[in-house]
């Protein structure tokens, strides 16, 4: 039967990996009867690897009004290009990470609409997810909302205060979401993995990915970008955090600039504070929440017993503190670092400026002598005549 596989995260499980992936072997994947469409729709901020993002995706006017019309357009020219690829592969696979989190609130009916487009178009629905474990995933969560500063209201909170107002759409009680999915689309199409390198098939989370869909991670498969998410450290998150209140880093290219700086010496800032967002007791007491609901995951989707869904290693690294030692020392680096870019970026600019001198120069040399064989032609020609001879 034809099978659209929906690959829908969750965040900080690999997933931009995963895309880029697929992209990249597209022609591969196509010989073995799967497809990994690109499509024409573009959203800021969003690589269109994420190639389910039309599913769900809500679009503003330029006054922030919600244009419905025009995502319903969207939606069904999408599914309609999908219905279309199904008359030459048998599988169709897309991929975004924000669907586990918006069919908690915004889109509850989804699981509903896409059951009814596998009836509609004869193809059946099957869900790859990747969980991980409840402390690390929303620890890097907040590291990434910090980083990107995308969300205005959440940016300039700091872990304890992100914890405490967790927004439900994070959906930590993993058994609960799956459930909502499976009640729908049946716990047979829905295809739970877990997000550590010890669990990956092969110790890859491409071949692990692959085996989802079935098929196997071979030498035809080119891993062409190793993308690596890297998050803030030691103190960098926290220069970060404050600088998110700065009206100015609404500016996309101004935030970046400060976001790579501080990635620059981040390794430099973990090493001599190495740091977490949780004490060790808070970890223990945090996940503690989600013992019998990861347990139920084990057994019901991935049909083990006697084990536990994640490793249970809590590492005995202190809680990051604002008053420790090392905030003096980062500032310097910050300062340093910021001063190194844009003397690199002056020096760049007078490299510029000096190969758009010498163009201009020849340029002008050479407008001289034309101008010069215009005002006497007939001396002009005798030179060459003379100069040939």
């Amino acid at each position: 039967m034809k099978t659209l596989y929906l690959h829908i995260g969750t965040q900080k499980t690999g997933t931009t990996s995963i895309q880029g992936f697929c992209k990249d072997n597209g022609q591969v994947l196509e010989s073995k009867g799967y497809c990994y469409p690109i499509f024409p729709y573009t959203y800021p901020r969003v690589s269109n690897d994420r190639n389910a993002h039309f599913l769900m995706r809500r679009i503003l006017d330029a006054d922030g009004n919600r244009m419905t019309e025009k995502e319903k357009r969207i939606y069904q020219e999408g599914m309609n290009t999908i219905q279309d690829l199904f008359l030459k592969y048998d599988n169709v696979i897309l991929s975004d990470e924000h669907i586990w989190q918006t069919t908690f609130r915004e889109r509850p009916d989804f699981w509903e609409q896409i059951k009814q487009e596998g009836e509609n178009y004869g193809f059946q629905v099957k869900i790859i997810v990747y969980l991980r474990r409840q402390d690390e995933f929303i620890g890097s969560l907040w590291n990434q909302v910090v980083k990107t500063a995308i969300r205005p209201e959440r940016c300039q909170q700091t872990f304890d205060e992100y914890i405490d107002k967790l927004p439900g759409i994070s959906q930590l009680d993993y058994y609960q979401k799956l459930e909502s999915i499976s009640n729908v689309l049946g716990m047979e199409n829905v295809i739970v993995r877990v997000f550590e390198k010890s669990r990956f098939y092969c110790g890859s989370i491409y071949a692990d990915f692959l085996k989802t869909i079935n098929l196997d991670l071979t030498e035809e498969f080119k891993i062409l970008q190793k993308v690596k998410n890297l998050g803030l450290a030691g103190n960098t998150h926290e220069i970060k955090r404050i600088l998110n209140s700065l009206p100015e880093l609404k500016d996309k290219k101004k935030n970046n600039f400060l976001r790579d700086i501080l990635l620059d010496f981040s390794e430099i800032s973990k090493q001599e504070y190495p740091s977490a967002p949780f004490s060790p007791e808070e970890t223990a007491k945090f996940l503690d929440k989600y013992k019998e609901s990861n347990e139920r995951v084990l057994k019901e989707y991935l049909h083990e017993d006697g084990t536990f869904l994640f490793h249970q290693n809590i590492a005995d690294t202190p809680k990051w503190q604002k008053d420790n030692p090392y905030m003096t020392d980062d500032l310097i680096r910050f300062v340093g670092m910021c001063t190194i870019h844009l003397m690199d970026e002056i020096t760049h600019l007078r490299e510029e400026q000096k190969k758009l001198k010498e163009a201009q120069n020849k340029q002008h040399q050479w407008l001289t002598s034309i101008s010069n064989q215009m005002k006497h032609p007939i001396r002009t020609l005798f030179r060459r005549i003379f100069k040939k001879n």
